[in-house]
């Protein structure tokens, strides 16, 4: 079972992405959601693992129909975002403007035009890696705070073959062309710290595995653990943070809406919390929004909980 897991992952990242790459505009994402719905049908960990998931999000019917009949629609847009990966090598300002529309954008060029770094502050919720293009081919100087995608190979619960462990390093690749500036999460903050003070955009997500210090906030009706490196890094620097989230329409077609502004950040970890709190209450409203958009996280977050990492939910409350 596991050599052909190995060999199906293998054929993705080479024969499939070469067909992906040869296919017109919108029709690699018409192939991806097919795909999705043809892996919805057929039992699979992912799938069971999302609709799981889908218990921690408020305002999901407590029947497990339901809940899996939105795990259903969570893999069709799971696998719409994997193959925009593969397909990150291949883009242009121009073909990642026919993907994505930028709703708010007058924010971010206000923000910029005012002399101040930029932290566009979102969640592991839609197809998030897209922001990167989204924003560094729309003319932005762009800094993304990140783990390489190799991180992986040492931090997942499951043992995984040589191929796997290899297609993480190629996902790492496929990264690495898109026009930021990748700044790893695990090292040092030198770089987010220049990105921000030169009036430059920071891209970031609050809601990642990252950063030593955490606060327990409220989220999704429950206490979750956020760190607190993205607040105290706005505090320290003085920038403006924008919520933002990269949002998918039932045809494929992404809008990155960018929300107003949260209050400036005072320097100091009081502060700091302060504002994760309030950007974790405008992810949640998201979430519950299009709760479809955030089941993978969660159930990768279960995922590393089981393996002996940190939990996410530091106090889950009552689950239906």
């Amino acid at each position: 079972m596991r050599l052909l897991r190995d060999a199906l992952v293998w054929g993705y990242w080479h024969p499939f992405k070469r067909l992906v790459w040869a296919l017109p505009d919108g029709a690699a994402q018409a192939l991806a959601g097919g795909l999705g719905r043809l892996l919805g049908r057929v039992p699979n960990a992912r799938l069971a693992g999302m609709a799981e998931a889908a218990r921690f999000i408020p305002g999901v019917p407590d029947d497990p129909a339901a809940r899996l009949a939105l795990a259903r629609k969570a893999l069709v847009e799971f696998c719409q975002t994997d193959v925009e990966v593969l397909l990150f090598p291949k883009l242009t300002p121009e073909r990642t403007a026919a993907l994505v529309t930028i709703a708010g954008r007058e924010r971010l060029d206000a923000a910029l035009g005012a002399g101040r770094g930029v932290m566009l502050a979102f969640g592991h919720y839609g197809a998030n890696q897209m922001i990167m293009p989204a924003i560094g081919y729309a003319g932005y100087r762009m800094w993304q705070l990140s783990a390489p995608a190799t991180a992986l190979n040492e931090k997942l619960p499951e043992a995984r073959g040589a191929l796997v462990r290899r297609t993480r390093e190629l996902r790492w690749e496929h990264e690495q062309t898109l026009p930021v500036t990748h700044v790893n999460v695990f090292g040092g903050l030198k770089e987010a710290f220049a990105c921000l003070r030169g009036g430059h955009v920071l891209g970031v997500a609050v809601d990642g595995g990252g950063g030593g210090k955490r606060a327990a906030v409220p989220f999704l009706g429950r206490t979750a653990a956020f760190s607190l490196g993205p607040m105290e890094l706005a505090g320290r620097t003085g920038c403006v943070v924008l919520p933002c989230f990269m949002e998918r329409a039932s045809g494929g077609r992404l809008t990155l809406r960018i929300e107003e502004a949260l209050p400036d950040v005072a320097p100091g970890p009081e502060a700091a919390a302060c504002a994760t709190a309030r950007m974790a209450e405008r992810l949640s409203r998201a979430v519950e929004a299009n709760p479809s958009h955030y089941l993978y996280f969660l159930s990768f977050r279960l995922l590393m909980e089981k393996g002996g990492h940190e939990p996410f939910f530091v106090s889950s409350g009552a689950v239906a």
